[in-house]
């Protein structure tokens, strides 16, 4: 289940973009899979932060509106929100994104793929199934 409000959605294409410009990124830096997909989520993570800040700080932008409180008489801004995405703000997203990304990529290289991490079978010597010479009795 995804939670988000406001254009807080925007932070999951941001990641998308960016994992869709690291995959042939890591296949061209290295041979090796899990460093190609641990340098695909770092620049997913990446894009992730950039767009978030920059999409944040273009909404939040200017002054907002100015209410003025009944009771008390005070003025009280409100500003824009960039929105939300599971309860935290875009504007945060700009630091947890890369942050996530390079804790992934870690475990990733700390914990490599089964496939690499399994020994090699060894291949069974070759049996003869040559029928036996019967002509020798």
């Amino acid at each position: 289940m995804i939670i988000w409000s406001g254009w807080g959605i925007l932070v999951l294409v941001f990641a998308a973009v960016g994992l869709v410009i690291g995959l042939p990124v890591g296949a061209a830096v290295t041979s090796d899979p899990d460093m190609a997909t641990a340098i695909s989520i770092i620049c997913a993570g990446l894009t992730m932060g950039l767009g978030s800040f920059l999409f944040a700080r273009q909404m939040e932008k200017g002054t907002g509106r100015v209410f003025i409180d009944e009771q008390t008489g005070q003025r009280v801004v409100v500003g824009r929100s960039a929105g939300s995405l599971f309860f935290v703000p875009v504007r945060y997203w700009a630091y947890a994104g890369p942050v996530l990304a390079i804790v992934f990529a870690a475990l990733l290289m700390m914990n490599p793929a089964a496939s690499d991490a399994a020994p090699a079978a060894v291949a069974p010597a070759p049996v003869d199934m040559a029928p036996a010479d019967s002509s020798a009795a």
